[in-house]
């Protein structure tokens, strides 16, 4: 029973995770837009400016270069929780599970360095 309690749940956690990250950046993404709308509604005039810095949060340069760091620092941390382990048979696959996070945020940051600066700011 124990057996498949532990990887249920182990993908359980994984899900629930990752719908929240999604159903929260809905919320602010929505949050955002009314935003817009009701000061649009009350006749206030918004500019490029304000606009840009209304919409700078969402601004997908600045989204990789955080989201590179922290898989970075994710893959980092598991390099050094395998050595940190007292298990010499645990460090090998550590080190190879922390490849991947860490060449994910390694290609974050090379999107983040080719992506082209909007105009206007």
């Amino acid at each position: 029973m124990v057996e498949i309690i532990v990887p249920v749940t182990l993908f359980g956690v994984i899900c629930i995770i990752s719908g929240l990250v999604v159903y929260f950046r809905f919320r602010s993404r929505q949050e955002l837009q009314l935003t817009i709308r009701s000061a649009v509604e009350s006749g206030q005039s918004l500019s490029a400016d304000v606009l840009a810095e209304l919409t700078a949060a969402l601004h997908p340069r600045r989204n990789d270069l955080r989201r590179g760091m922290m898989f970075i620092a994710v893959g980092l941390a598991v390099v050094v929780f395998a050595f940190a382990v007292d298990e010499g048979d645990a460090v090998g696959p550590l080190l190879g599970l922390s490849a991947f996070p860490f060449f994910v945020g390694v290609a974050y940051l090379v999107m983040w360095r080719w992506r082209e600066e909007p105009t206007g700011r």
